[in-house]
């Protein structure tokens, strides 16, 4: 059975009529399959003065939702139209940021056809960026990090590492990701990602970790060891808003701010007046 394809493409000025492709749709009267880009850096980029593009992968959802009922659209699943007379429809009449190109044939199945053109006509940029990386990921990062600051003073001072270290403060003790301490703390550190959605239970779990250490101890530093948002996340500007706002918070609580390429020289500069005798 004979396939054909659209390409799904963002156009921020229809009147300028410049587009990026974004993903591609593949169908025939059986089978309906979608495929959008990972990566939407680029296509942020490409956006008018950073215009949101979170509508994009609101529509991205929505179209992969209607193609895994074998559906164009779900809201048009009592039409009689076939699905190259309505995808040949929108393409010709829809004018906004969102528009489809004029269906076009293939012999292939919409799967292999799919397979087949997405390389070729959505372009994914070249990284070696690991995907996006969660707490559990960001605590290993800090905890290896602040192990190979250690090595550096010796074989001693490695045994001072201290992972799911306990604090008390006025209410409870609280367990840190990492630490330093040689019967008494020389910082501790819990570590958050903003490269995925952060519940607001762990954003607020965190403040009150800081809070209530700091109200018994308050010259122990403290850190909190981030993952910042990435700008090829679909929900960058999202992202962004909640890091800079929960790290404002941290910051009045008490707690240093230190990003993934800041660790080494902050546990550095803690522990260099510390360890230097041993």
């Amino acid at each position: 059975m004979a396939s054909r394809y659209s390409i799904v493409q963002y156009v921020p000025n229809p009147i300028a009529d410049e587009r990026i492709n974004i993903g591609i749709v593949a169908f025939n009267e059986r089978l309906v399959r979608t495929r959008f880009l990972k990566s939407w850096k680029r296509v942020r980029h490409f956006a008018i003065e950073d215009k949101d593009i979170d509508f994009l992968q609101e529509f991205k959802t929505h179209l992969q939702k209607s193609t895994s009922l074998g559906l164009l659209f779900s809201e048009n699943i009592e039409d009689r139209e076939s699905n190259y007379e309505r995808l040949n429809k929108i393409a010709q009449s829809w004018g906004n940021s969102i528009q489809f190109t004029e269906p076009r044939g293939s012999l292939d199945d919409p799967d292999t056809l799919l397979e087949n053109i997405f390389d070729i006509l959505l372009i994914e940029p070249i990284t070696s960026e690991t995907p996006f990386r969660d707490r559990q990921a960001a605590a290993k990062i800090a905890t290896r990090k602040v192990k190979k600051v250690l090595e550096k003073f010796g074989e001693e001072a490695k045994n001072l590492l201290k992972k799911d270290y306990k604090l008390a403060g006025h209410y409870a003790k609280h367990k840190f990701d990492v630490a330093v301490a040689n019967g008494r703390p020389f910082f501790a550190a819990q570590a958050i990602s903003f490269e995925i959605q952060t519940t607001e239970q762990l954003i607020n779990s965190t403040s009150w970790m800081i809070a209530d250490v700091k109200e018994i101890q308050p010259a122990t530093p403290l850190a909190v060891i981030v993952l910042p948002p990435k700008e090829e996340s679909p929900h960058y500007k999202q992202l962004q808003a909640t890091y800079q706002e929960t790290m404002s918070t941290y910051a009045s609580l008490g707690a240093e701010i230190v990003q993934e390429n800041e660790i080494e020289a902050w546990t550095s500069e803690r522990l260099d007046k510390e360890l230097i005798s041993l």
